[in-house]
Order: structure tokens, then C-alpha cells, then sequence
């Protein structure tokens, strides 16, 4: 049986001064509510009321109840706060449950293309029963735009339909804060605008100023600009009006702080996520990353790894994270016989697109055995010269096949590849382009391009970025430059 904590605990952990508890009750088309407001500190009844109405009648009695609460609390509306308070969502009771579904599968902080596809059926559902159903059509919209940005779905179509959506959301609606938000994403996920994504988003706060989630998106925004104070601002901001949500901290947060480097911050940042959500898979995955960046350890990633799940959603499954364990270890026999699975083609996530047979190739060098690797690498870029057919724009596809063609020898061409780099849309983004630059010291290393690898690895080390020297000493893929002095000195003067 559960336990409630005490209301004094609630109220400590929500940062609030009073409690709102309530019950209903729903019979037949009869609606019951009670609710009441609390001090949570005396455990004084502050107001207390009893509602007997008709489902019909919900959507009323929800705005009732809201201004009631903010007399009894002694706090003013804003306008636009009023306006989003009295405004009915929809006539269609069935509906507005089909969204409210929909909502909780895409709020779900594991981010699975499954829990995503759900939201989306439901949305689809609540706009077939309600076509003039703005807030669905948004949230519609943004699942579409989820399931593009991470890779689920990384074709043009679905970016369309994320933007069809978001412009019926605002034409059915021109007001509502959440159309807005959608089009904010729109520019963001979309088309990497991130300035005019900002500018739908601040639009979109003035009318939903209490919104953790829509203020964690400014945050977002701020982050691809380069504004990281911001984006930490808007994380403090979304963290005090949603206090709950562990996935605020996690990403805004914590991975904000492990891209600046300030890997002990991060390390508290995501301990507090994890009390809220102590089995939050992400997290415990961003820990061992930041124990490998910060001191080269790789016990808490193998740990993790033996008992975590299959997939950790848009960031790659755990069959990846064991094939770059063992290429870390340099381990080339267990890496080969890791791959050694029919299902194991390629590894897809939000910021990669590996053929398998690319591990193969590097597990075939740490074993000496050049004729096996440049038969893997041709493998693999094959593989890649049909995937960029396909996604021709896509900066994932051209880093893999830059990594191919630099193990076949083929300089001009790997340079080519990674010259490709700096022209694609991610690169303008401030928080994505030193995992571009990342990718091009690579493949210049693979190449044995050893002046070009140099210039991109310095700014990486000195500035905001996912490489950290921990890295750079245990990944065999630098080998080709490891031995040069100037590549040992970075080393040395960034060392953590």
C-alpha cells in the first residue's frame, strides 16, 4: 500500500507556501469535484469548495476553480493569464481525453520513438473528432518535430508535416501561446533558426509565463546561439516553476554544464534529477559519460552497461555503447565478436549514422590486419554512398563515409567529406558545430592529416565541446597522430 508524505515534504520540495488537494468523481454524465487550498505550513484551510456539474460544464468549472485559487492566494492574472484561464480548448469532450493521453505519452522523459508515435496517434485522433482543435494540432506538430530532430524520422516529409501543423495550429488559433511554441520549433528543429525560433518563444512565454517546459525551450534556443548563460537562467527559471521535472535538469542542465566543461556542477545538477526519477536511463548514461570525460574512467559506463536497457531512445542503443567500450579497451576481439549479429547494420541515433562494419574496420586494425579493415571500410562505404543518396543533407551520413574513405587512404576524397562538414545547416549551430569540428579532427586523423586534425582538436579542448584530453588518450582512432609532439603537448597543457 502507498504512503502520502506529509504536506510540509510536498510543499518543501515544490518550493510553495500552500497545497491545492482535490478529488473527482465522474458518474455517468455527473461531474464532482472538491478541492481546497492549504497553508501548508499552519495546515490551515485557506478555501474549500464543492462542485457538482456536468461534464459538459468541465471545462468551466476548471477555469472557476483556477481564479478562485488565485483570489484565495491573494495573486493577480496578467491578461493574457485570464484569457488562457476562461479559454475552452474544445467542445469535444472525447477529444480533449485523446489529447490529455497524448500528453502524458509525450511528456514520458525516456523520449522512445514508441512513446512518441503513441502521442502522435492520439493527437491524430483528437483532430479527426475536433478539426478546429488548435492545442492539438500544436502538440501534433511538435511530436512530428520530435520525431525528426532525433532522428526517428530524418526525411524532409516529416519536417513538413511539422510545419502544416504548426501553421494550422496558428491559423485556427493566432493567439494561442502554444501555436506559437510550435512555430518557435518549427525554426528550431525544423530549419535551425534558431534567432526566429527565440523570437516565437519569447512571444509564446508572455502568454504562458508559467509554462517549465515552454521556458525550458527558450532555453534551448539560447543554448544553439551560444548564449549560455541564458540557456542556465532559463534552466534556473524552469526548474523553480516546474521543480519536478528531472528532465530539465538532466538536459538543460546538466548537459549545458558537461559541454562547458564544468563537469562537478553537472554531476550535482544530475543527482538531484535522479532522486525525482532515480531508473532515469539518460541520466545515469550522461554520469558515465562525464566520469569518462573528466577522468578517463570507464567503470560506471560498464557497470550501466550491464544492466541498462536496450535502447536510451534518440542517443543510440546499448549494442553501441558496448562496441565503443570495447573499442575503447582496445579490445578487437571482443568489439568483432560483439558485432558478429545479422541485426547489427547500422547504429542510428540523433548524432550518428555508423555502419557496423566501420567497428569492424577499426577492431581489424587494433588486430594488424590491414586487408580485413580496407574490406570493412569498403563495406561501410558502400553502405554510405547509398544512405547520402537518401540524406543527402544529412551531416551524420557524410562523417561516417569521411571515416570510410580516410581507412581506405582515399585523403583528397575523406577531406572532401569533412570540408562538406562546414557547410551543413549544423554546423551554424553553436552548440552542435564542435561535434562537427569533432568530426573533422577525425577523419584529418584517420587521414593522417595531421595539420588539419591539430587545428580543429586546440579549440575543442579550450573552449565548449564533448572532447575533453581523457578522450583523446583513449580512443585508438587518434593513433595516426598520437605520436606527434605537437599532439602530445595539447595533451598535456588542456590536461583536466
Amino acid at each position: 500500500m502507498g504512503t502520502t508524505k506529509p504536506l510540509t515534504e510536498i510543499a518543501a520540495e515544490l518550493a510553495v507556501g500552500s497545497i491545492v488537494e482535490g478529488s473527482v468523481q465522474v458518474e455517468g454524465n455527473r461531474l464532482r469535484v472538491n478541492v481546497q487550498l492549504i497553508d501548508a505550513v499552519t495546515d490551515e484551510h485557506l478555501w474549500a469548495e464543492r462542485y457538482d456539474r456536468t461534464l459538459d460544464d468541465a471545462f468551466a468549472t476548471q477555469s472557476e476553480i483556477a481564479e478562485r485559487i488565485v483570489v484565495a492566494v491573494g495573486a493577480t492574472l496578467t491578461d493574457a493569464e485570464a484569457t488562457a484561464i476562461a479559454a475552452v480548448p474544445t467542445d469535444d469532450a472525447e477529444a480533449y481525453r485523446l489529447y490529455l493521453q497524448g500528453e502524458q505519452y509525450r511528456l514520458r522523459p525516456s523520449l522512445l520513438q514508441r512513446d512518441l508515435e503513441a502521442a502522435q496517434q492520439l493527437y491524430e485522433r483528437a483532430v479527426e473528432l475536433d478539426p478546429e482543435f488548435a492545442l492539438a494540432h500544436a502538440s501534433l506538430s511538435y511530436v512530428h518535430g520530435l520525431m525528426h530532430w532525433f532522428g526517428y524520422d530524418p526525411y524532409p516529409s516529416r519536417a513538413e508535416s511539422q510545419r502544416v501543423t504548426a501553421e494550422t495550429a496558428i491559423g485556427l488559433a493566432p493567439g494561442l501561446p502554444q501555436a506559437h511554441w510550435a512555430m518557435g520549433l518549427v525554426h528550431y528543429w525544423g530549419q535551425r533558426d534558431y534567432a526566429k525560433a527565440l523570437e516565437e518563444l519569447t512571444f509564446a512565454v508572455e502568454g504562458l509565463p508559467g509554462s517549465a517546459e515552454l521556458w525550458s525551450s527558450v532555453g534551448y534556443a539560447h543554448r544553439r546561439l551560444g548564449h549560455w548563460d541564458q540557456a542556465l537562467a532559463a534552466c534556473e527559471k524552469a526548474t523553480v516553476l516546474g521543480p519536478r521535472d528531472a528532465r530539465v535538469l538532466w538536459d538543460l542542465g546538466g548537459n549545458t554544464l558537461v559541454f562547458l566543461h564544468r563537469y562537478e556542477d553537472a554531476i550535482g545538477v544530475l543527482n538531484r534529477a535522479l532522486e525525482l526519477v532515480p531508473d532515469f536511463q539518460a541520466v545515469q548514461l550522461l554520469k558515465a559519460r562525464i566520469y569518462l570525460l573528466w577522468r578517463g574512467e570507464l567503470d560506471s559506463l560498464r557497470n550501466l552497461l550491464e544492466r541498462g536497457p536496450e535502447s536510451y531512445g534518440p542517443y543510440g542503443s546499448r549494442d553501441r555503447r558496448r562496441v565503443l567500450l570495447a573499442l575503447w579497451e582496445r579490445k578487437p576481439e571482443v568489439l568483432l565478436t560483439l558485432l558478429d549479429r545479422p541485426a547489427l547494420v547500422t547504429f542510428e541515433a540523433q548524432g550518428s549514422y555508423e555502419p557496423a562494419l566501420l567497428y569492424a574496420a577499426w577492431a581489424h586494425q587494433l588486430s594488424g590486419d590491414e586487408a580485413a579493415a580496407a574490406q570493412a571500410f569498403m563495406g561501410a562505404l558502400v553502405q554510405l554512398d547509398s544512405a547520402v543518396h537518401e540524406l543527402p543533407n544529412d551531416w551524420r551520413v557524410h562523417e561516417s563515409r569521411g571515416l570510410a574513405l580516410a581507412g581506405l587512404g582515399r585523403q583528397s576524397e575523406a577531406k572532401r567529406e569533412a570540408d562538406w562538414l562546414t557547410r551543413s545547416r549544423a554546423y551554424a549551430d553553436l552548440y552542435a558545430r564542435p561535434s562537427l569540428s569533432a568530426a573533422r579532427a577525425m577523419i584529418f586523423a584517420q587521414a593522417v592529416l595531421v595539420e588539419e586534425a591539430l587545428s580543429e582538436i586546440e579549440p575543442l579542448l579550450a573552449g565548449p565541446s564533448w572532447t575533453s584530453t581523457h578522450m583523446l588518450r583513449l580512443d585508438p582512432r587518434w593513433d595516426p597522430i598520437r605520436d606527434d609532439p605537437r599532439f602530445q603537448e595539447l595533451l598535456e597543457r588542456y590536461e583536466n
